[in-house]
């Protein structure tokens, strides 16, 4: 059976319209980014799938290969978001543990060093940020603690 190498003009138009929908699918609602996500991976698969030539079909290890390299970047976002739900109860459990503390923190307002006792801890927008001296700081600008009370007598 001998397969056409060339495409005519309504096949030609019909493969241009559908990869032009289906860029259009992938670029909706969606900001731009430089790298692929989960959705992109799978509707490139699918795709594939579906424009296959059934005279030769993906070969089963490209197939699973594929398969396993979807399974790691579900894998990978998972750990992400584990990781980043870690990194938020370490600064929770930290701004808690600079109560009673002095603290130094960079001012980028002022562009200077401050320091004061933590008096505060308050969560803005689910950020957890202190405050000394009527002034409130995100913990990451701490850049020295130290006990509040640092004076030690001479016997």
């Amino acid at each position: 059976m001998d397969l056409p190498l060339m495409m005519d003009h309504s096949q030609l138009f019909k493969t241009k319209l559908e990869v032009e929908s289906f860029n259009k699918s992938i670029g909706q609602n969606r900001p731009v980014k430089n790298i692929l996500g989960r959705e992109d991976f799978l509707k490139l698969l699918v795709v594939q799938l579906e424009h296959q030539d059934p005279t030769n079909p993906l070969d089963d290890k490209e197939f699973i290969a594929q398969t396993a390299q979807f399974s790691s970047l579900e894998q990978m976002t998972e750990m992400n978001k584990t990781l980043a739900s870690l990194i938020d109860s370490y600064k929770t459990n930290l701004s808690y543990s600079l109560l009673g503390r002095r603290v130094e923190v960079f001012d980028e307002a002022a562009g200077k060093m401050e320091s004061g006792v933590v008096t505060d801890v308050k969560f803005d927008s689910g950020t957890p940020a202190i405050t000394f001296n009527g002034v409130t700081y995100g913990v990451d600008a701490v850049r020295k603690v130290s006990l509040a009370d640092t004076k030690v007598s001479a016997e």
